[in-house]
């Protein structure tokens, strides 16, 4: 899930910078995508796969300076009509700054806190099997460059991307016995992208722009701390869980180096609407369960 989450953000991030490129104006904007995640218990598991939104709204305080805030949400109440049922939140917010340096350079900041919370019950036996807890912040910073070509657009950039994540997650593996995990992940990721999109005027007061992204992702840091205890609960003590929540926005939580493709498409309606599609995909992962990840999202977007 973390990783997907990174895969919206990225692309949220992308589809920005080029709808503020096109019309410079205030904007509001809202997507929407998909995470999937999966919880294993014993001799069973569970898949959640939940579409949500991510609201957005820019304002330019000059033709240089504009800040941007985010707030998304993704919900779920997975039953698999047997002895399982789940629930999946996810919540995250996020602020930006976007600088440009002349009409070539620009600089990107941003800020983003995520949390989420995964439960899975014992519909039988009235029994709490899963309780996850997530929470993290995550510190970007990209530096790019933009050139026109005749009606294409070329640029290219770096993102320098620092998250602090936490997890408190308590498996029951018996009626009467839990398993109980707690960790810190401190991650430090350097991103290079090179981007060609292709602009074509429509009519008056629609166009088109579709491109392409090719980005590679080299994790530099990963401190990884974990307690981890098998305990056995008694009848007449309540057990609670510390709700330490945790990833897009930004939510650039990964654990290896990876290569992304990422197409899109975004249609500019009349002189203040617009809507996106895009489509990513990662590749040459270390873990064969993400090799073939692949996020979709829709958005729609408004200048005033």
């Amino acid at each position: 899930m973390k990783k997907a989450i990174q895969s919206i953000v990225i692309l949220s991030l992308l589809l920005t910078q080029l709808l503020c490129s096109i019309v410079q104006a205030h904007e509001v904007y809202i997507n929407t995508s998909k995470v999937e995640h999966t919880i294993n218990l014993p001799q069973q598991e569970m898949a959640f796969d939940s579409f949500g939104y991510n609201a957005f709204i820019s304002l330019d305080l000059s033709d240089a300076l504009s800040l941007s805030f985010s707030r998304g949400e993704w919900t779920q109440k997975k039953d698999n009509h047997e002895v399982l049922v789940g629930d999946m939140a996810i919540k995250s917010v996020g602020s930006a700054a976007h600088y440009s340096i002349n009409d070539a350079w620009y600089l990107s900041l941003f800020y983003d806190k995520w949390q989420d919370s995964i439960q899975a019950h014992n519909k039988k036996h009235h029994l709490k099997v899963y309780d996850e807890y997530n929470h993290s912040k995550s510190y970007t910073a990209s530096l790019g460059w933009g050139k026109e070509i005749g009606s294409y657009y070329l640029s290219l950039s770096t993102t320098m991307s620092q998250t602090d994540w936490q997890s408190e997650r308590t498996v029951s593996i018996r009626k009467n016995i839990t398993s109980h995990t707690s960790q810190k992940l401190d991650t430090t990721v350097a991103s290079l992208a090179v981007d060609m999109s292709h602009f074509v005027l429509l009519s008056q007061d629609t166009a088109l722009t579709y491109g392409a992204q090719l980005s590679w992702h080299q994790l530099l840091k990963d401190t990884l701390t974990q307690d981890q205890s098998t305990q056995l609960k008694r009848n007449n003590i309540t057990r609670r869980t510390n709700l330490k929540n945790r990833a897009n926005q930004s939510n650039q939580l990964t654990t290896e180096d990876y290569g992304q493709i990422s197409l899109y498409a975004i249609l500019q309606l009349s002189e203040r609407w617009n809507a996106d599609i895009s489509l990513n995909k990662n590749f040459a992962t270390n873990s064969v369960a993400t090799q073939d990840e692949t996020y979709f999202s829709l958005g729609l977007g408004y200048h005033f």
